[in-house]
């Protein structure tokens, strides 16, 4: 599923279906605050700041990475799981494999999922909650908003000349029709389990109609 940003007011018009088929819950890295008691061993101190140090360099945001010439922006954990999911999306469904790359140029940690075609490069901006429900669900993801630039895209060449996509032609409810439909195909190709296939064969929700804020994916 996806959230789709237009040039009007910057946010989604259409929506991702949700951060998986189970995505009631806390979110993958909600963090929760610990305290130290009040009186605590230098020893025990200098462990405890040493493993917040290794813990940092997991969940602090790294340099990027590039696969295929495609950019991963986020921290550690989320760039593995992103090239994890693309590398099993290469093997798999290397059609699909081919229009990620071919259509988006960044992914990026964010607090919500949405895919901004229209950014240079195209940008599919990737909330934890999608990206670390599964490694399958986390690839159909991004091949779902691929779908979406690439009927971006698609029209500009269509349309010499023209700088404005019309919203209907990429986002609504007859482009998430479409973009649902080749996000199941691809989970078809990869395996995945069987409690995937049919959420998103039976979704009814109407998601992409959901105020960007309001989203918890």
């Amino acid at each position: 599923m996806c959230v789709v940003w237009t040039r009007t007011n910057n946010e989604p018009t259409a929506g991702h279906e949700g951060g998986g088929p189970s995505s009631v819950g806390r979110a993958p890295f909600e963090a929760i605050p610990h305290r130290l008691p009040r009186h605590v061993p230098i020893g025990v101190a200098l462990l405890v700041a040493a493993v917040l140090a290794l813990l940092g360099i997991v969940f602090t945001r790294s340099q990027g990475t590039r696969l295929d010439g495609l950019e991963i922006q986020g921290t550690a954990t989320f760039e593995q799981q992103v090239v994890a999911a693309l590398t099993l999306l290469k093997t798999k469904s290397p059609g699909a494999y081919h229009l990620v790359t071919t259509h988006i140029g960044r992914i990026t940690q964010a607090p919500h999922t949405g895919m901004v075609a229209y950014a240079t490069p195209p940008t599919f901006a990737l909330n934890g909650r999608t990206a670390f429900y599964s490694l399958t669900w986390c690839a159909a993801s991004i091949a779902h908003d691929a779908f979406h630039a690439k009927l971006y895209q698609d029209y500009l060449q269509q349309h010499p000349g023209q700088e404005r996509v019309p919203d209907a032609v990429w986002t609504g409810e007859a482009a998430e029709r479409r973009c649902l439909g080749h996000q199941r195909r691809v989970l078809q190709d990869l395996g995945a389990a069987v409690e995937e296939l049919r959420w998103l064969r039976e979704l009814t929700h109407r998601y992409w109609e959901v105020a960007y804020h309001q989203r918890d994916w």
